[in-house]
């Protein structure tokens, strides 16, 4: 008898490696470099600094991703469905904890540590405006700033009564307000600069200081983390342990 119960112990060990757990996670379908690479539902190689230290914390765990992309506003339409376990990489609204979980600490704020990333929102104007911002007031704009389609800055904005013009994806933007179409964008600078770069645009002038400096995150399905709020637990811990490890080892793959 002791020697069936050995047995059946092993072999559920056995079947536990095998069936490894898989997190299926969806992120955004737009280009966002050097967090999200390419537009569309392929997951392009590289495929971002987000996925790099997502998939390395995944790994640190011994947890199996399915990744998946659909349009911005599905996003988390899918993770109050279940049709998802979490999504990335999202700042902080009060509404996306209807059915999404950040990482928190005890006394209820948000993990800084345990963020994917940190960016800073600028605004960005055509050379040839008056447009300014002096860290409190946006002056000198006559038509509709450019804002990526579906972004928490949106908010900000509304606050601010700064009229706003949505697009799907900052290259657009900075095509615009490039050609003259847009007065200027306000975007997360490191991917504008990028595009800045990429696209060889020299109608573009950063201003600043930032409009706002704001925490990403994996965020997980409410009902998912109250199944397995260890294991969320662990891999946001993880995010946290791996995060500037990747992006210093990885950050030049995304410089072109």
């Amino acid at each position: 008898m002791q020697y069936k119960v050995l047995i059946f112990f092993l072999l559920s060990i056995i079947s536990i490696k095998i069936h490894a757990i898989t997190l299926k996670l969806c992120y955004p379908d737009n280009d966002a470099p050097p967090w999200q690479i390419g537009n569309g539902e392929y997951i392009f190689q590289p495929p971002g600094l987000s996925i790099d230290i997502i998939s390395s914390a995944a790994r640190k765990i011994k947890v199996n991703l399915e990744i998946i992309r659909v349009p911005t506003n599905r996003v988390f339409q899918m993770l109050a469905k279940e049709e998802v376990d979490g999504v990335f990489i999202f700042s902080y609204l009060p509404e996306r904890l209807e059915h999404g979980v950040f990482p928190t600490l005890k006394n209820g704020e948000l993990n800084h540590k345990n963020r994917v990333a940190t960016m800073n929102y600028h605004f960005y104007k055509n050379k040839n405006t008056k447009l300014n911002w002096d860290g409190k007031i946006l002056s000198n704009l006559n038509s509709a700033i450019g804002v990526n389609r579906g972004y928490a800055v949106i908010d900000i904005l509304k606050k601010n009564s700064i009229p706003y013009e949505e697009s799907k994806g900052s290259e657009i933007l900075v095509k615009k307000v490039d050609t003259g179409r847009l007065e200027g964008l306000v975007a997360q600078s490191v991917t504008v600069d990028l595009f800045i770069k990429k696209l060889k645009a020299k109608n573009l002038i950063k201003l600043s200081p930032p409009l706002i400096s704001k925490d990403y995150y994996l965020v997980f399905g409410k009902n998912f983390y109250l199944r397995n709020k260890t294991l969320c637990d662990k891999f946001w811990e993880n995010i946290g342990n791996v995060r500037d490890v990747v992006i210093k080892k990885n950050i030049l793959r995304y410089a072109n």
